[in-house]
């Protein structure tokens, strides 16, 4: 890695018992660097590490990030999209390069023989030392050895620190694993960008922007933005949020109920904390495929702090009853920790379920919510109680959510009563309401737009306000799905 450069002022003091005194160290000259693209450093630039400024906290670049380092993470995520690799590889290259560099094209060696954004050696078989100054090169060496290291696609799951760590063989190898945040923010801002720097806003080229009022009310902030890959979200499938390596920070989990190559219910989970680049974990669980009868939701059953997974079948069950399994996160879904018929009798798509701790007793309760064909025309609930094994089923409470097809259902404590409440989704209307006053009173209404999308409800940073994530996982400019956190 590239380090400053120190200099030391040495006062020679004469007479008896005269001594060499390493005085402190004066300010070192700017080591020598080049830009990693024409009009590098322009105003759009720099607007962007305005941006992500507030947001960065790792431990090289972190907040300091300028345009000039913007300009040369373009060039990163630019070969990354000719190679066709996908923003995973984004993620691992520009992690590597903010911790070897600071995305600082140096241009004279400083460690050893190291030169460039990745801190490449000539020595050690990289490249001609004129190569590895030139950052499209330098990527491309880079990726080549992600690519010889990992064949056939390893590189798309595991520890990213770890991969950068074994493509570039460094003497520190804890660097990388704290530059993962920001290198995730810095891939997600660039991803769907032009690759080359825009005009000056106010250019002859570009008019003015129109001011836009700043948005208010529930969802409509914007808190993250993030493409992902679309593995496992072309079939049939469902999401979820929850907090799978205990980090603090929502994950995507993905379920695929059928046309997955093992024949089997799969798993999916994409790292919240590096915007959903990073995959934690890809399996086919012990279960066979699902279908449309089938409902999907994660939760802490047995109190290891691992989410379970939670499978709802409406119909077609031995039982004639709708049927529920619990499948053991710890076990990477392997073992089934309960499987059984409900005390409710089969059902149909005109019914919701969503897991929550509904009657207060620590356990985990379902929650059924019929959304259409009611004869009162509002959402009609019941809740099955989980400390029962789902046998004992509360009367019907009928709601004041409207009815219709479509709605999805969440269930989440909206205004901090310590009293869950109904989230309904519906044609890009949420609506919140009162558990405690047995969802018949509107708690909030907001609109999003959510043509194409899918909704989630989550608590993305944790100030204990419900976020929506919305997943459009089709139809994106980018080729990706696209995932947008907005802010409760």
């Amino acid at each position: 890695m590239a380090g400053a450069a120190s200099r030391w002022v040495l006062a020679f003091l004469l007479g008896s018992g005269s001594a060499l005194v390493a005085a402190a160290p004066a300010q070192a000259a700017p080591l020598p660097t080049a830009s990693c693209a024409i009009g590098a450093g322009s105003a759009a630039d720099r607007a962007i590490a305005k941006q992500l400024k507030p947001l960065m906290n790792g431990r090289r670049l972190g907040s300091s990030v300028s345009g000039r380092a913007i300009a040369c993470a373009r060039v990163i995520v630019g070969i990354v999209q000719q190679r066709k690799l996908g923003p995973r590889a984004a993620l691992i290259a520009m992690t590597t390069a903010v911790a070897e560099s600071e995305l600082t094209n140096h241009i004279v060696m400083v460690d050893h023989d190291s030169l460039g954004l990745f801190q490449q050696r000539s020595s050690q078989g990289w490249g001609r030392p004129d190569q590895l100054v030139d950052p499209a090169y330098a990527t491309n060496a880079f990726l080549n050895a992600m690519l010889r290291k990992y064949p056939n696609g390893r590189w798309m799951s595991g520890d990213v620190g770890a991969i950068c760590q074994k493509v570039q063989i460094s003497a520190r190898p804890a660097a990388y694993s704290p530059e993962v945040h920001d290198a995730a923010l810095i891939v997600n801002a660039l991803w769907s960008r032009p690759s080359t720097p825009a005009p000056a806003t106010g250019s002859a080229t570009t008019p003015q922007a129109v001011p836009v009022p700043a948005p208010t009310g529930p969802f409509q902030k914007t808190l993250a933005t993030a493409q992902v890959q679309t593995a496992g979200l072309e079939g049939r499938h469902a999401l979820q949020m929850a907090d799978w390596n205990a980090d603090g920070k929502p994950d995507l989990l993905v379920v695929t109920g059928a046309g997955a190559a093992t024949g089997r219910t799969e798993v999916r989970i994409m790292d919240g904390a590096s915007n959903f680049l990073s995959l934690l974990l890809v399996t086919a669980t012990t279960l066979g495929p699902t279908d449309e009868r089938h409902a999907y939701a994660f939760t802490d059953w047995n109190g290891d702090k691992k989410p379970d997974l939670v499978v709802t079948q409406r119909s077609g069950t031995a039982s004639g009853r709708t049927e529920i399994r619990i499948v053991d996160g710890a076990s990477n879904f392997q073992q089934v920790l309960l499987d059984t018929a409900t005390g409710l009798a089969a059902t149909d798509d005109r019914y919701q379920f969503a897991v929550a701790d509904w009657t207060g007793d620590g356990r985990a309760d379902l929650v059924v919510a019929q959304t259409a064909g009611t004869k009162s025309g509002k959402a009609e609930v019941q809740v099955l109680d989980g400390a029962s094994t789902f046998q004992t089923v509360a009367p019907v409470v009928t709601s004041g959510a409207p009815v219709g097809p479509g709605t999805q259902i969440a269930v989440t404590d909206w205004n901090a009563d310590r009293r869950p409440d109904l989230v309904t989704l519906q044609k890009g209307s949420v609506q919140a309401w009162d558990g405690a006053a047995g969802m018949t009173r509107s708690l909030a209404r907001a609109s999003v737009a959510a043509d194409g999308k899918e909704l989630v409800v989550t608590d993305w940073n944790a100030d204990g306000h419900p976020d929506l994530a919305a997943v459009k996982t089709a139809g994106s400019t980018s080729g990706l799905a696209e995932v947008s956190i907005l802010g409760g």
